[in-house]
């Protein structure tokens, strides 16, 4: 286990300012770009919120693609067409970062190209087998368990909660191949396992499925989003950007900082963030990842998304402070899985939940 809070990793920021700010790109609305990108991004209200901070600099037209299901099918696409893809900015995160290092397909980041990296703290950077930084991080979450309260009908105080018999259908269960099967390592970490060990998960899991409470099973973010604000579930996992999406409209109980010892419950942290792709318009892809990780506009990013800014110099939205854990709240309540070891994993979990769970459902 990893467990580092926000506090650390800003202290981990290298102090120098660059001499060249990212607010260089902000131009005359509706003027000409010079250049012009495709770039992949999760659907959905990331999107929404990357075509608006996009409108905001005028240097890079920004042609825009989904990863469609998941990062994961974008990933394999890239292999499959390599070293063509036809991408060259990519969102990702810390799942995606061991196969993009192992496979070589990312430009270096370095200060000189990306000059807000200055201002992000060095634990987020991720690198490549020849040792060089391979992302470029622009927000960080939470990953948690929560319900809503209006439709729940009891105060939910421990993971063995799940099992109650009045959750009948309101649990919206994420599949494997969503968060990382993070929802699953709860489980495992509450029944002595962790990600490496999951048997004690896969007993618990079956005990949830024949119970019936398992009322949706989700198999993307939107899927969460729909279930739970239309009412059909109430119970879900996912990560704090979402929850904090739907508090805005309905009252969410967040199930953090809890004694995992008695509860079950933890919070994961992980982050998201950009690669450039090689063989592409590498400076142009490298300009505006640059430009969204500009103190202001960072922190106006993770504002319109719930999530947490990564440059340092950004100042923290309201909403999201509750899950920027101080140093002793990371080590009592927080986990941080081994991404390495995970990111192998999903092919395994998914095919052995559609053999001994989804029969059950």
């Amino acid at each position: 286990m990893n467990a580092i809070s926000r506090r650390e990793l800003l202290k981990g920021a290298a102090s120098a300012a660059a001499a060249t700010s990212a607010t260089s790109l902000a131009g005359v609305p509706g003027a000409r770009a010079a250049e012009s990108i495709a770039a992949v991004e999760w659907g959905g209200n990331n999107i929404k919120t990357m075509k608006t901070v996009a409108s905001k600099q005028s240097e890079v037209t920004v042609n825009w693609q989904l990863h469609a299901p998941s990062s994961s099918a974008t990933f394999a696409k890239i292999k499959a067409t390599w070293p063509h893809p036809g991408i060259d900015l990519l969102a990702g995160w810390d799942l995606n970062w061991p196969m993009m290092g192992a496979e070589g397909w990312a430009e270096p980041v370095t200060v000189e190209k990306v000059p807000n990296l200055a201002n992000i703290p060095q634990k987020l950077l991720a690198k490549d087998k020849a040792g060089n930084v391979i992302n470029i991080p622009r927000t960080m979450s939470a990953i948690l368990w929560f319900y809503r309260k209006d439709t729940t009908p009891f105060q939910i105080a421990k993971l063995d909660d799940l099992l109650d018999s009045r959750l009948k259908g309101k649990i919206c269960f994420p599949a494997p191949t969503i968060t990382s099967n993070l929802q699953m390592v709860t489980m495992a970490l509450a029944n002595g396992g962790d990600e490496k060990n999951m048997e004690p998960a896969w007993d618990f899991i079956k005990k949830l499925a024949q119970s019936g409470n398992i009322g949706r099973v989700a198999t993307s973010d939107a899927d969460v989003s729909s279930s739970i604000s239309s009412g059909e579930t109430s119970v879900t996992f996912e990560t704090s950007t979402s929850a904090i999406r739907l508090a805005r409209n309905f009252q969410i109980h967040f199930l953090a900082k809890l004694d995992p010892n008695a509860t079950g419950f933890r919070t994961f942290f992980n982050q998201e963030g950009w690669s450039v792709l090689k063989g592409g318009n590498a400076a142009a892809a490298f300009k505006f990842a640059n430009f969204t990780v500009d103190p202001e506009i960072n922190a106006e990013l993770n504002g319109m998304i719930g999530g947490i800014p990564v440059n340092t110099k950004s100042k923290v939205p309201e909403e999201v402070t509750m899950f920027a854990y101080k140093s002793e709240e990371m080590e009592q309540y927080a986990y941080v899985p081994d991404w390495s070891y995970v990111s192998t994993q999903g092919d395994l979990w998914m095919k052995r939940w559609e053999k001994e769970i989804q029969p059950l459902l």
